[in-house]
């Protein structure tokens, strides 16, 4: 699909790159990979093809892979302004939208399998309706609507679909979620998500990881409907994070999940959690995905300030890197390696506010190897999406939406809220509930 056009857009990448600050060959080569890479997704969009591939793999699959091709698709638009890449996500996503079944409850979603270690037992053969990969899909929802809207005539043209889009997101993936108890206020600390899958009303508080996706999400939709609810949401979610943050040293260390409720003990074993462990994220882009709750708020001026960058940065420079440009190599944030310790412990979106990270992230041995994949549809297009991002189009933009924090707190409800909820992390504040019982205990001593 969408096959006319491409080869025009391809053919003038390099003319528009030259316009912006003297991409090296290196910059053009990656750029003009991960465009084409997008561009061929658009071209092999498949109503058979993706249905089968939901019904086989789930709806938890459309939100780690397709659904970030569409999202490249919006990245290729925003790296070169050319309105077919809006157009390719339209048909593509038309594709997507085609896919969507109605709910026990009314409520439309992406519905397959779910995980092996989530079937219920009793059931094995139901289907599912994911959360996340419903964030997902308001995330590069909202985020389409925000780029229509740059060009008064594209965003004319399509009013319909903007409209479309907003409804979808405001009508179905977001208030659905709350309709099915899915999120839970904690009193002090902010809020949660719970549960990964409907109609299955158990499992436990979602990890950080998971959670970031929620707060991308909340916060696109604000910023295209300027609705209070979703900033609420999102800050209520961030607070929560923000909640369990540990003050150490002048750095931030945090545990991959932490229990919020009830819900998340064990309902067959002794004073234990559902989850058998608690320790600081042991895969890289959970890190980076529970950081950029942190991040994103901080771009709109809201939860999180300077300082805690600062503190940010000192655990990406001083705990998850060994301090070596040449030979880097990466830990956790309690600066632990292990055999279940894994991947790049780096953050794209916070190397941008540290010359020194901006060099080790943007330069050097990574720079290489991001060239060296750039022929793969995956390391050279999905999976370089934030690389292309933080280095060509926001590394000079610290705080972009900070007019959208600004906004918010105009509103007296909305100030009050705020005033509440933005707490600082103080050293020595943060107990680690092993168990139920310490847990149980730290909630009655508050």
């Amino acid at each position: 699909m969408m096959k006319t056009g491409i080869c025009c857009i391809l053919a003038g990448l390099s003319c528009f790159f030259l316009f912006a600050e003297e991409p090296t060959a290196s910059d053009l080569k990656i750029q003009e990979a991960f465009t084409g890479h997008m561009a061929d997704f658009a071209q092999k969009v498949d109503a058979d093809k993706l249905k089968a591939q939901l019904k086989e793999k789930g709806p938890e699959g459309f939100c780690w892979v397709e659904f970030r091709y569409l999202n490249g698709l919006l990245t290729s638009y925003a790296l070169t302004g050319e309105t077919e890449y809006l157009e390719m996500f339209r048909e593509s996503f038309a594709v997507f939208a085609g896919l969507m079944e109605e709910g026990e409850d009314g409520y439309l979603g992406w519905f397959g399998p779910t995980l092996p270690d989530r079937k219920p037992k009793d059931n094995p053969e139901l289907e599912v309706d994911e959360i996340q990969t419903n964030f997902r899909a308001m995330g590069i929802l909202a985020r389409w609507v925000e780029l229509a809207r740059r060009e008064e005539a594209y965003a004319s043209e399509h009013a319909e679909t903007i409209t479309h889009y907003l409804t979808l997101m405001e009508k179905q993936l977001f208030p659905k979620w709350d309709a099915r108890d899915h999120f839970v206020e904690i009193p002090g600390k902010g809020g949660v998500y719970r549960w990964m899958d409907y109609p299955i009303q158990e499992g436990v508080s979602l990890s950080f990881e998971k959670l970031s996706i929620m707060v991308n999400g909340l916060l696109a939709l604000y910023r295209v409907t300027e609705n209070p609810i979703y900033m609420k949401r999102a800050l209520e979610v961030g607070a929560w994070y923000k909640s369990n943050l540990i003050l150490k040293d002048g750095h931030y260390e945090w545990m991959s999940w932490v229990p919020a409720g009830e819900w998340d003990i064990h309902p067959e074993k002794e004073d234990a959690w559902r989850v058998g462990w608690m320790a600081p994220d042991p895969n890289a882009a959970w890190y980076v995905a529970s950081v950029s709750i942190a991040l994103n708020l901080y771009q709109h001026g809201l939860l999180f300030d300077d300082e805690d960058l600062a503190r940010f940065i000192q655990t990406q420079k001083e705990m998850c890197w060994n301090g070596n440009m040449e030979n880097p190599e990466y830990r956790s944030v309690s600066g632990e390696t292990s055999k279940w310790i894994k991947g790049r412990f780096l953050s794209l979106q916070l190397a941008n506010h540290d010359s020194v990270l901006k060099q080790l992230a943007f330069y050097g041995p990574h720079e290489a190897q991001q060239l060296a994949d750039s022929s793969s549809s995956w390391k050279g297009g999905v999976a370089a999406d934030e690389y292309i991002q933080e280095k060509y189009l926001t590394r000079d933009l610290s705080q972009p939406y900070l007019s959208f924090g600004e906004e918010y707190l105009q509103d007296e409800d909305s100030k009050a809220f705020y005033t509440q909820i933005n707490q600082p992390v103080r050293e020595a504040a943060v107990v680690i509930p092993r168990t139920p019982s310490i847990w149980h205990d730290l909630n009655s001593n508050q």
